[in-house]
C-alpha cells in the first residue's frame, strides 16, 4: 500500500531532513513551509500521517490541530520547541496523538512515524464517509450534521442550499456544468428551466458566503461553476 506523509513546518531544514529519513518505495513524502499551503495540500490529498510543527508562525498550530481532526481521522504527530507538560497537554486535548519536543531524535520520529501509519492503516474504515470538508480556517461543511460554518458563525441555508454547497466544494477546482450540478442535486426532479433554478440557487449561495469577503463559486462563462480553493 502507498503510504503518504504530510510536513508542516516552517524550518525547511526540518522538512528535508525528515522527508529524505521517511520516504522509500512505499511512502512519499510531501511538505508545506506555511500554513495556507499545508491546509491546502491536506484538504486535497489522503494521507496516513500528518507532522506538524504545534508553534507556527502564520497561525495557532492547536487550532489547526483541531481543524484537522474535524475533517479527517489522519493521526498527527507534533514536533515542537515548546516545552513542559502543560505543552503537551494543550496539544493532545486539541487532537494530536502524540508529540515530540525539539531537539528530538530522528530514530525516535521516525519510528513514532511508522507506528502511527501502521495504526491509521489498521483502523482506517473500508467503507467510504463523508468527512467534514474545511476550507482555509474559515469555512467549514459537515456533511453529517448538515452544518456550514463561516469565520465561526453557521449559515441558515436551505436543503438544497446545503446540498449545492457540497457538491461544489467536493469537487473543489472542477468545472461544473448546470446540468451536472441539477443531476446531483435535483435528482429525479422535473424543472422547466434547469438553468433558471441552478443560477437562482447560485446567487442564493453567494450572497449568504458574502462575510468572507472572497469569492468561493467561480463562473465559467459557457460551461458552468467552480469552487475555488485558493
Amino acid at each position: 500500500m502507498k503510504k503518504n506523509v504530510l510536513i508542516i513546518d516552517d524550518d525547511l531544514s526540518v522538512c528535508r531532513e525528515i522527508k529524505y529519513a521517511l520516504q522509500n518505495p512505499t511512502t512519499y513524502v510531501y511538505y508545506a513551509c506555511s500554513v495556507y499551503d499545508g491546509i491546502r495540500r491536506f484538504m486535497e490529498s489522503e494521507y496516513c500521517l500528518v507532522i506538524m510543527d504545534v508553534v507556527l508562525a502564520e497561525a495557532d498550530g492547536q487550532e489547526l490541530i483541531k481543524m484537522m481532526r474535524r475533517t479527517k481521522i489522519t493521526p498527527i504527530l507534533i514536533l515542537s520547541s515548546k516545552k513542559g507538560r502543560e505543552s503537551r497537554l494543550a496539544a493532545y486535548n486539541a487532537g494530536a496523538h502524540a508529540y515530540l519536543e525539539k531537539p528530538y531524535e530522528l530514530e525516535e520520529c521516525l519510528a513514532q512515524a511508522e507506528a502511527l501509519m501502521e495504526l491509521y492503516i489498521g483502523l482506517k474504515p473500508s467503507h467510504d464517509h463523508c468527512y467534514t470538508l474545511a476550507f482555509g480556517m474559515d469555512l467549514m461543511i459537515d456533511p453529517e450534521k448538515r452544518i456550514v460554518t463561516l469565520k465561526g458563525n453557521t449559515l441558515n441555508l436551505t436543503p438544497k442550499e446545503f446540498e449545492l454547497l457540497f457538491c461544489l466544494a467536493r469537487h473543489a477546482g472542477q468545472v461544473l456544468s448546470r446540468e451536472q450540478l441539477y443531476s446531483q442535486v435535483w435528482n429525479s426532479e422535473n424543472s422547466f428551466n434547469i438553468d433558471e433554478t441552478v443560477k437562482s440557487h447560485i446567487k442564493a449561495l453567494r450572497r449568504k458566503l458574502t462575510p468572507a469577503n472572497r469569492e468561493y463559486i467561480k463562473n465559467v462563462w459557457g460551461i458552468g461553476y467552480r469552487f475555488l480553493i485558493e
